[in-house]
């Protein structure tokens, strides 16, 4: 049954009348409701269907004794948890209720977005040291190429930005010093 094609207003009187909480006048409107809406009526028969074995649930199940294991269990339980670091036995054991408390907290619950994230970083590790292994047959000339194109890019823009000035061409690039280097970085 889904509750969603329900288009009866008084659907939840017919929970409560199962549940049978309703006071008199409140039950007799509720029974006045069943006789005359089908679809409450069978939602109601449907619950009490589902309640009646948990009606008398307390009188079926014999009562149940806990037995002084149980008890003693229990308390060591109690007193493990509720004991602070000093109370263990050094360093060692603090790190693995560390360790134990980060697994149980916060890889296990999701560890599918942990273990997508291991393989994420193994094919980037991957991709990067094909990266590198293929840069290393290069030559040296890949920092000379980039510096002509960064000083070929400022002549061009400084032709765009100021048609009347003249810029020189760029010039072959000449590794120095970084304390050098300041005056060939200005924009023109």
């Amino acid at each position: 049954m889904k509750w969603s094609w329900n288009h009866c207003s008084r659907r939840e009187d017919a929970s409560l009348q199962a549940a049978d909480v309703l006071s008199g006048d409140e039950k007799i409107a509720a029974e006045r409701h069943l006789a005359e809406c089908a679809e409450c009526r069978t939602y109601y028969n449907k619950l009490r269907e589902l309640t009646a074995p948990l009606a008398g649930w307390e009188k079926d199940l014999r009562s149940v004794e806990v037995t002084q294991a149980m008890r003693t269990r229990w308390a060591t339980d109690v007193a493990q948890a509720t004991a602070t670091p000093s109370d263990t036995s050094g360093p060692s054991s603090l790190d693995a209720g560390l360790l134990r408390t980060v697994w149980r907290e916060l890889i296990w619950p999701s560890r599918c977005a942990w273990s997508g994230l291991a393989v994420l970083w193994v094919a980037m590790l991957i991709v990067n040291a094909q990266l590198s292994d293929h840069s290393m047959g290069r030559t040296s000339s890949l920092p000379q190429e980039i510096m002509q194109a960064w000083e070929e890019q400022n002549r061009v823009f400084a032709e765009w930005t100021q048609p009347n000035v003249t810029v020189p061409a760029a010039s072959a690039y000449i590794p120095r010093p970084r304390s050098q280097r300041d005056e060939d970085w200005a924009v023109i």
